[in-house]
């Protein structure tokens, strides 16, 4: 598995802006797997179907039509829909937490993303994809940074379309979700054994990704 890296982190440790940057520099394509979840979420709010249904739950994930485009801009498309906009809304936030959590859903999920990367040639970025889905890939990165600084990233990006969001509201979800995907039973997040750390608290995306490209380039 030389031709995949895996980016693993908490949320808005940067995974997306690192990996689409790092993607394009190696030519690869891009893949977050977070997103086939909130795909996944869009399409449970679409047919009203709730958290306790697991059997259309499994349905929907099943037969999830999305695909990945990173060409110029990153990009996700849901039934042929480009609903990358739609994704990080607080209700799919908050709605993915307890998805993503089911055992079975991530079974269903691990297929397609060992099928998006069946190829090779790919930069792929989630919570337990150097430790689950490709653990024997030979470039596995850990990616992280401060509560604090991650919050901000976060908060930033909701306040565009929400300006009445308060930070502190931010940070509370982000550290209550970090606790919860550490100790949710199905694939909890953790780092994954041989992946390389980088804090990029003080760091840019660009610096962030030049620190990837020592590493991979003295492992060539």
């Amino acid at each position: 598995m030389n031709d995949i890296v895996t980016i693993d982190g908490p949320t808005s440790s940067g995974k997306n802006s690192v990996g689409f940057l790092l993607a394009q520099k190696l030519d690869y394509q891009y893949i977050d797997t977070g997103m086939i979840y909130r795909a996944g979420c869009i399409k449970m709010l679409q047919n009203n179907v709730p958290s306790n249904q697991l059997e259309k739950i499994l349905e929907i994930y099943s037969n999830l039509n999305i695909r990945f485009e990173s060409d110029e801009a990153w990009k996700v498309f849901l039934d042929e829909e480009d609903v990358t906009d739609k994704l990080h809304t607080p209700q799919i936030s908050k709605l993915v937490s307890i998805v993503a959590a089911i055992p079975k859903v991530r079974e269903v999920t691990r297929g397609l993303q060992r099928k998006f990367g069946a190829n090779g040639g790919i930069v792929i970025g989630g919570r337990d994809i150097g430790s689950e889905i490709f653990p024997d890939a030979k470039y596995k990165f850990w990616l992280t940074a401060s509560a604090q600084e991650r919050a901000k990233r976060r908060y930033k990006q909701l306040n565009v379309k929400d300006p009445s969001i308060k930070y502190e509201d931010v940070f509370k979800d982000m550290q209550d979700r970090d606790k919860h995907d550490s100790e949710r039973e199905a694939s909890p997040m953790r780092i994954p054994e041989g992946a390389i750390i980088i804090d990029n608290t003080n760091l840019t995306v660009e610096q962030s990704v030049n620190e990837m490209l020592k590493h991979i380039h003295a492992q060539s």
